[in-house]
């Protein structure tokens, strides 16, 4: 049971500690949805031509950094709207994985292959989700511990001094984003790896989840981990609800998302009625 929570929370908490280095950087990324789409096609793919997981697991890390970083480096330098920029990366990638997809395997379709790698065990578990165990503790301790992660943080919190202080707003947040974008490639080939095919849409919506988890973490490493457990925990009574009672099966997959609407909801009270009392 535990373990299958693991293995329903990592992704989205991948995915959220990508987003809240950008948010913490003064320009979320809004595009965590389509970079795990990314990293799940990537890791596919590579993990098939190379008959090598690992290899297949840091290529999605790597395509999801370059590519956040690059299109939102060009967003910044042409000054265009971030949030724009990422809904727009939103809507292109879904498109542009079904054109190489269509190019490469003649389908448009989900992605299945014998000859797909096994993936190898470090003390019994599967080498890609202790890596991303690892990338987990990395991401918290640079962002409470390092000087990357305190030029994010001054720049979020006091642009100007942060500025006058020498930190460079550009740099720092497409370094921001590149993190980001490793993560979410990170999160995508997991996904990948649990299934042992790509499935158009395998995100299922982690990349929103992960959105809602920053801001029901109250933009804290600590909280965005209690937030990603919430929604993992959702996610696995949903799955496993659906062989018990004969109801519709969208019913069950919504659960995840209803948690999400009732924790902002509830937590957005819950503030109101702190501030209604001072």
């Amino acid at each position: 049971m535990i373990w299958a929570m693991v293995q329903y929370t990592l992704p989205v908490l991948l995915a959220a500690f990508g987003g809240l280095m950008t948010d913490l950087a003064g320009t979320l990324n809004i595009a965590l949805e389509s970079l795990i789409l990314a990293g799940a096609f990537t890791a596919f793919l590579v993990s098939v031509y190379s008959q090598s997981v690992l290899l297949g697991f840091f290529a999605a890390a790597l395509v999801g950094a370059l590519l956040a970083a690059g299109v939102f480096a060009a967003a910044l330098k042409t000054r265009a709207n971030i949030f724009v920029t990422g809904l727009g990366l939103n809507l292109m990638v879904p498109g542009l994985i079904a054109t190489i997809s269509s190019v490469i395997f003649g389908t448009r379709g989900v992605l299945r292959s014998a000859q797909f790698p096994p993936q190898p065990n470090l003390l019994g578990i599967p080498l890609p989700m202790a890596v991303s165990f690892l990338l987990v503790l990395v991401l918290w301790y640079i962002l409470a511990l390092t000087p990357l992660g305190l030029r994010v943080r001054a720049l979020g919190y006091h642009p100007h001094v942060a500025q006058i202080r020498g930190i460079s707003p550009f740099r720092t947040r497409i370094t921001a984003f590149a993190v980001s974008g490793f993560a979410c490639g990170a999160a995508g080939a997991l996904l990948t790896f649990g299934l042992r095919s790509y499935v158009p849409n395998v995100s299922a919506g982690r990349g929103w989840i992960a959105l809602a988890a920053i801001y029901l973490g109250r933009r804290s490493p600590g909280g965005v981990l209690a937030a990603a457990l919430l929604f993992g925990g959702a996610e696995l009574a949903s799955n496993a609800a659906q062989g018990r009672f004969d109801l519709p099966s969208s019913l069950f997959m919504a659960g995840p998302y209803a948690a999400a609407v009732i924790a902002l909801v509830l937590q957005g009270y819950l503030s109101w009625r702190r501030e209604k009392r001072r």
